[in-house]
């Protein structure tokens, strides 16, 4: 896929508090910011890169509402998905997000005027975590943001072949690297 293709963005809300339940029955819980703080050090270790800062992830969690993801006591996985905004997803496309720091306009608010989402890290420690990171990235996809794009961007060889695994595609101009799922369901196939 290419940065010219125009594609008609669908716009709609997203319950955070229903992600956070769905997530939560596969041991995931919002991180706490103590639990950011394990969490990041762990997955740039992991990734042997840098992610946002603690401070900008714990407010990028704060007005989402659904964004930063943490299992295991102590943290041995984390997730990190961001709810768009059109104007975000724009950003996205074009090449002008920020993901260490995305303005607020990119991020919806508490799941308010959804139109994508940005991935912006899975990182497990134990055969286990990235298991169950797999899992609930699978469900949460299908039941809560099947009728949306998911943007991402291959950060490492293996995070490549996984995203091409679950159907992820090249997207040519905007971020580095960056890859795009498209939607596969419409907003009436996801209330059903």
């Amino acid at each position: 896929m290419n940065a010219t293709q125009t594609r008609k963005m669908v716009v709609a809300d997203v319950d955070p508090l229903a992600f956070e339940r769905r997530a939560g029955d596969f041991g995931f819980r919002l991180a706490t910011r103590s639990e950011l703080d394990q969490a990041v050090a762990m997955a740039e270790e992991l990734i042997d890169g840098k992610l946002a800062s603690v401070d900008s992830i714990a407010d990028m969690n704060n007005w989402t509402g659904m964004t930063a993801w943490v299992t295991g006591d102590p943290v041995d996985g984390i997730f990190l998905t961001l709810p768009l905004t059109e104007a975000g997803e724009s950003a996205v496309r074009d090449g002008s997000y920020n993901p260490a720091k995305p303005l607020k306009a990119h991020l919806a608010n508490m799941g308010r005027c959804v139109s994508a989402f940005y991935v912006g890290v899975y990182a497990g420690k134990t055969y286990e975590a990235r298991k169950k990171i797999m899992t609930v990235s699978a469900v949460l996809r299908v039941e809560m943001f099947g009728a949306f794009p998911a943007y991402a961007r291959g950060a490492t060889a293996d995070g490549r072949r996984s995203m091409e695994s679950l159907g992820f595609q090249k997207f040519e101009g905007g971020l580095p690297d960056l890859y795009v799922q498209p939607p596969f369901q419409t907003l009436m196939d996801q209330a059903s």
